[in-house]
């Protein structure tokens, strides 16, 4: 196959697993994981849906070998052929024996080849290795019992963790000095990773210009609409000349990047982000960020996090007049949201009444005489804000809240800022934890392409 295959976990599902594969008594241990997946054009994505620990009691256990009769997993293999699911072994090396052994060959060539006869059309099933630490590498395996490395396994909790088959190096020609963040190294892994960005106006020009000077591999940027000359005091890059142009506004992102010179490769989509183009492009991504203004995008963007186990990091800004013009409360917030957690829903940052208003706006705007100009400035009819301040500020929090997921930038748990809220008029600032997960949410958790896409009968082909 010459897409890469990846492999994303939930930060309790590697919790789950890593309880089960260690418990205490020094001797292997496995269980099997289905997963959904996404066929993008650059990387085949198993996204891990259930885990299934193979009982102790009907398994052979020695410190070096593990085994179980394979009529246990029967109605496993039925199950996922029904769902068209992959299947993914996963075993312990108690001793941190840091690659497969040959016992594992032996087991990994008999065991797949009836995976893949047991379940019709799913192309890709893996074998994975958990050591003491929670690490993980691992290997497809093709009908044939022949192993391809997995490019990288994900876990996405309160932190992100990316295990890459070949880590990235920092090179001797790097400026900086080899430090875990803000360095030589960082730099080398973000050239393998890809952000995707929705929304290309006022916050995410912004997230555009920091992630191209961080040296993201790809960024790809969805919005439909062209520049105008009332977004240009707010649109970092734009130019009178693109207003007169009618240049999109993800053309625009893309001309920043590339004159950067450092290499990062663009994808603009300028489409509505409420289509299947949209979707499927942000699902290559290994972050996603958000700076769009309506319930309907915040909506989508959590399903897409929740299907395609992407990391995704949500901008708002809030700035309230009051009848005389007094600026009365200037705030800005950003989520982080994990895959099997709390969302955006659930926070009640938006609700589903808002989401089918947007949609009816959306498909039908003759029924709304007039747009209400309050994106920014709640209580004022404002054309053209001047709230680049406020955009830049909300931008910069996103992306080092990223940078803290990433390489535990924050000297405090991460779960504990599932949302930061910043009160510039008053100088506060507040947190909030992780809550409860989501049950809507919860039933995309590794969908992937299935459908209907995201669970919107819309999006279906």
């Amino acid at each position: 196959m010459s897409k890469v295959i990846t492999l994303t976990l939930t930060g309790g599902q590697r919790d789950q697993l890593k309880a089960h594969l260690f418990p205490g008594d020094g001797k292997e241990a496995a269980a099997l994981i289905l997963c959904g997946r996404h066929d993008g054009t650059s990387r085949y994505r198993l996204l891990a849906r259930e885990v299934h620990p193979i009982p102790y009691t009907v398994c052979e256990r020695r410190e070096d070998l593990v085994s179980w009769p394979v009529e246990w997993m029967d109605d496993l293999a039925d199950y996922a052929a029904a769902k068209h699911l992959s299947i993914v072994k996963i075993h312990s090396h108690p001793e941190g024996y840091a690659r497969f052994s040959p016992a594992d060959d032996v087991s990994d060539g008999r065991l797949f080849p009836g995976i893949h006869a047991l379940v019709e059309g799913v192309a890709v099933h893996a074998s994975v290795v958990m050591m003491p630490s929670g690490a993980l590498f691992g290997r497809s395996v093709d009908a044939d019992g022949t192993f391809e490395p997995l490019e990288r396994i994900s876990v996405i909790g309160d932190d992100i963790e990316i295990y890459f088959a070949d880590p990235p190096r920092a090179t001797d020609d790097t400026v900086g000095r080899a430090t875990p963040a803000f360095g030589r190294q960082m730099t080398a892994e973000m050239k393998r990773l890809t952000a995707a960005i929705a929304g290309a106006s006022g916050t995410g020009s912004v997230i555009n210009e920091a992630f191209g000077r961080l040296g993201f591999g790809k960024i790809i940027t969805v919005d439909p609409q062209n520049a105008e000359r009332k977004n240009l005091n707010r649109i970092v890059n734009a130019t009178a000349q693109d207003a007169e142009h009618e240049t999109p506004k993800v053309e625009i992102a893309k001309r920043a990047v590339q004159g950067m010179g450092l290499a990062t490769e663009t994808a603009p989509i300028p489409e509505d982000l409420v289509s299947r183009k949209s979707v499927l492009a942000i699902a290559e991504a290994d972050v996603l960020v958000g700076g769009v203004d309506s319930a309907e995008g915040r909506d989508v963007m959590s399903r897409i996090c929740a299907a395609y186990m992407i990391p995704y990091i949500d901008m708002g800004v809030r700035i309230h007049a009051l009848p005389d013009g007094t600026i009365d409360d200037i705030e800005v917030v950003v989520h982080y949201l994990k895959p099997g957690g709390s969302s955006l829903l659930s926070r009640e940052a938006y609700t589903v009444d808002q989401v089918a208003a947007d949609a009816l706006r959306r498909k039908n705007p003759a029924l709304y005489a007039e747009r209400v100009r309050e994106k920014y400035i709640k209580g004022a009819d404002e054309e053209m804000p001047a709230v680049i301040s406020v955009n830049m500020t909300v931008a910069a929090m996103a992306t080092n809240e990223l940078l803290a997921r990433l390489y535990r930038t924050r000297n405090q748990p991460n779960a504990a800022y599932a949302i930061t809220r910043i009160n510039l008029a008053e100088n506060e600032i507040e947190s909030a934890a992780e809550g409860a997960p989501c049950p809507v949410m919860g039933k995309l958790l590794g969908r992937g392409d299935a459908g209907p896409l995201l669970g919107l009968p819309e999006l279906s082909l």
